[in-house]
């Protein structure tokens, strides 16, 4: 069962390192909307209990990076289409080959599995010498 948009979402931000309180504080709405109702808002669109308006999806890509197709494509699936081929998606990041998580230095991953990115592998357990 693939991401629903919000998990995608929630997983992007949190891949980015951010709260919900610091996209909702990045966050510009118009007119303006107090930063605790953008949180509470923020909430029910990654639990998928709120409708995403394109000023939000817009707004949330300035702030953080996630791919736009895929997030259509995620939606799609949840409207009941069947016919959509996702790529793979990182299970803790959900970032993809044509949105790879990026370092300090730009560095994109690398996949360890099927569904586990380099950036989300576990450390490898050091050797006692």
């Amino acid at each position: 069962m693939p991401l629903t948009p919000g998990a995608y979402l929630k997983h992007r931000r949190q891949a980015a390192g951010l709260s919900v309180a610091d996209v909702a504080a990045l966050m510009r709405t118009e007119p303006h909307e107090p930063e605790h109702l953008r949180i509470e808002r923020l909430k029910l669109i990654e639990a998928d209990a709120a409708p995403m308006t394109l000023a939000t999806i817009v707004g949330l890509r300035l702030i953080y990076r996630f791919d736009l197709t895929i997030l259509a494509q995620l939606e799609a699936i949840a409207q009941g289409a069947s016919d959509i081929n996702l790529p793979p998606l990182c299970r803790f990041c959900a970032c993809s080959q044509d949105d790879a998580c990026s370092d300090a230095l730009g560095q994109g991953c690398d996949w360890v599995s099927d569904d586990v990115c380099s950036r989300c592998a576990p450390a490898p357990e050091s050797v006692a010498a």
